[in-house]
């Protein structure tokens, strides 16, 4: 998960999610999250197998974000996790 120091720090408004195979661990899959940030800028965080944030990166666009997470063999279909209600954004 998005960890909420991140959320703070880059002003996230809403998050995706998706995920990808891991055999090696007994849950069997590993997230990676998108997170769009109220300046306009788009979060890409990647987890390893024990969940914990191993890549983070801060793009310009969601179609580069979403590159970046493809690249590290996560799966295309995403899916909302989070939104933050309006009056909370300012």
């Amino acid at each position: 998960m998005i960890s909420d120091e991140l959320m703070h720090k880059h002003h996230i408004v809403s998050v995706w999610s998706c995920s990808k195979k891991e055999e090696t661990i007994a849950i069997g899959f590993v997230r990676a999250y998108l997170g769009e940030c109220t300046d306009g800028r788009w979060l890409a965080v990647i987890t390893d197998s024990s969940w914990e944030e191993s890549e983070v990166f801060k793009l310009n666009t969601r179609p580069t974000a979403m590159k970046r997470i493809r690249d590290r063999g996560f799966y295309t279909r995403i899916r909302k996790i989070y939104s933050s209600r309006a009056e909370d954004i300012g």
